[in-house]
């Protein structure tokens, strides 16, 4: 045992030394040890939670009354229940039979397997030729084609007059989108897409054209995917200038690895950003930056002032600061730092939870009868408003007595310092409650990170930005993304000068002639419009 002026250090507990000290200073032990104890028990509890234990956050009032509350009844009305249910099974029909299937798609491509019969079946037993009165279609099922490789050869002809031999050259009018590469656009198309948005990596794609007889080098491929992405950064752009004419922008990010050969583990740390438009200008673009810092947000939203909804990072109010934007921070963010206290305080983080619920079945209620704007402030001004006037009450009792350290102490003080941001949703009826569409987008690269693992350089977050922004858009607008990129790369490479922003997911149009149009999955606009007709 050490002493340093009034305040005890103990550097070993063994009995002498706990035998010398005095009762406060013991007291003041048993305190610290008891805090330690508890914090590690929490830290263990969330560990357990995170590996084993159910992901969602619904949370369900343990003051439920059950529909069919058994457990109260006596034996003997048990007893009579049971028998009239028993009687009851018995009087009722029986069940219908299950579902049948799903209708067959109208827009897919339909072939017919019809054998004819052979010379012995066409003939009958009078000696006349039997003729065809009818057909039954006896099943009708899927099928598809195998992936097939074949080379395609970019052919120039010469013409030559045999009179006068004079002579001019026909230059094909194929398409390079990678000029005097080899691969052609369709490939290249099934590769973006499987690389990002199937998320299957380069190194496995690989391996499926080998088996194909056919070695293209992962570099070569990596290669490929940077060029695609420079054909469509135009497109990107263009959505970019759609993106800062919105009202409102939802924003989260998420870390990603990226190579770096400089570093002792080869690895570094980069982020990639979503920030997703209005309801009026439905874009989502992705944008990769080598940190987490203010930067990211200050730099891709210049000048933005309208509402920046997402979580409470500082390089979101320092762009709010800035530009004069309004920064709404997301409930659902705050309502799960009470769901992982709940398991060191039960009861007081199910009151809060309750209140939540109370909560978000308010904007349920709204979206459910579509609401406009003007009624969704209403509605929030006169049910939303009394219970955030309760949840602040309740804060402020039991902030005094939370252990600042601990899980439920941290979820209080964070509502507490963000209180105003956390209400700003009730300014404008077309703002969210929480962020969770922005952080739903974070899925491509949660699930992404378990088959690639990481970028091999920052030009690839690059490039993985401009892809995804892509396909988000594309998933978020119901188009199918295999047509879109097509289509678009073909417009782009046969001429650079078109209008981007018609072919922003949103409102392109598809342009290919008939004849290669069906050669392309349909995208749902598509068939909803044949269907219409």
């Amino acid at each position: 045992m050490k002493k340093s002026g009034k305040r005890t250090r103990i550097t070993e507990l063994t009995p002498d030394v706990l035998d010398q000290l005095d009762q406060e200073t013991l007291v003041g032990l048993i305190m610290k040890l008891f805090e330690q104890n508890k914090q590690l028990s929490e830290q263990l509890q969330a560990f357990m939670h995170e590996k084993y234990g159910r992901k969602t956050e619904k949370h369900e009032d343990p003051n439920q009354l059950r529909i069919l509350p058994v457990d109260t009844l006596n034996p003997k009305d048990q007893a009579s229940d049971s028998a009239e249910a028993e009687t009851e099974k018995k009087s009722q029909p029986p069940k219908k039979p299950g579902h049948s299937r799903n209708p067959m798609p109208s827009h897919l491509k339909r072939r017919t397997l019809e054998r004819q019969p052979n010379d012995n079946e066409r003939m009958c037993k009078c000696g006349s030729d039997r003729v065809k009165v009818n057909s039954v279609v006896r099943n009708t099922r899927f099928e598809c084609i195998p992936v097939t490789m074949y080379i395609e050869e970019i052919v120039d002809s010469v013409w030559e007059c045999p009179a006068c031999h004079d002579t001019i050259i026909v230059e094909s009018d194929a398409v390079e989108p990678i000029v005097n590469g080899t691969t052609g656009p369709r490939l290249l198309v099934k590769i973006a897409e499987d690389r990002w948005l199937n998320h299957s990596p380069v190194h496995r794609q690989q391996q499926i054209f080998a088996r194909l007889g056919v070695d293209v080098a992962r570099s070569t491929m990596c290669g490929w995917m940077g060029a695609l992405a420079s054909t469509y950064r135009s497109v990107y752009d263009c959505m970019k200038t759609e993106l800062l004419k919105s009202k409102i922008i939802a924003t989260d990010d998420t870390p990603v690895k990226v190579q770096d050969r400089e570093k002792k583990s080869n690895i570094k740390r980069g982020h990639e950003w979503i920030f997703m438009g209005d309801k009026d200008h439905p874009v989502s673009l992705f944008h990769y930056t080598t940190g987490r810092s203010r930067a990211g947000p200050r730099d891709f939203l210049p000048g933005f002032k309208g509402f920046l909804q997402g979580d409470c990072f500082s390089g979101n109010r320092a762009l709010c600061a800035e530009t004069g934007a309004t920064f709404v921070a997301c409930r659902a963010h705050d309502r799960r730092y009470y769901k992982k206290a709940r398991p060191n305080n039960k009861k007081l983080c199910d009151e809060m939870l309750q209140m939540y619920k109370d909560l978000f079945e308010i904007e349920e209620t709204a979206r459910e009868l579509n609401l406009s704007a003007e009624q969704t402030v209403l509605i929030r001004q006169q049910e939303a408003v009394p219970i955030l006037t309760k949840i602040k009450s309740w804060l402020d009792e039991h902030v005094v007595t939370a252990l600042p350290s601990s899980s439920f102490g941290k979820a209080l003080t964070y509502s507490l310092n963000n209180w105003d941001a956390l209400n700003n949703y009730l300014l404008d009826g077309d703002l969210r409650i929480d962020n969770n569409l922005a952080e739903q987008q974070m899925k491509f690269f949660a699930t992404g990170r378990k088959n690639w693992y990481f970028f091999g350089s920052d030009e690839a977050g690059s490039t993985a930005s401009i892809m995804l922004s892509i396909f988000s858009t594309c998933l978020r607008h119901n188009v199918e993304p295999g047509a879109y990129l097509y289509d678009v790369l073909l417009q782009l490479t046969a001429n650079p000068d078109c209008d981007k922003r018609e072919l922003m997911p949103h409102l392109w149009k598809p342009q290919m002639p008939a004849a290669e149009m069906a050669d392309v999955n349909d995208t749902p606009k598509v068939v909803s419009a044949s269907r219409k007709s």
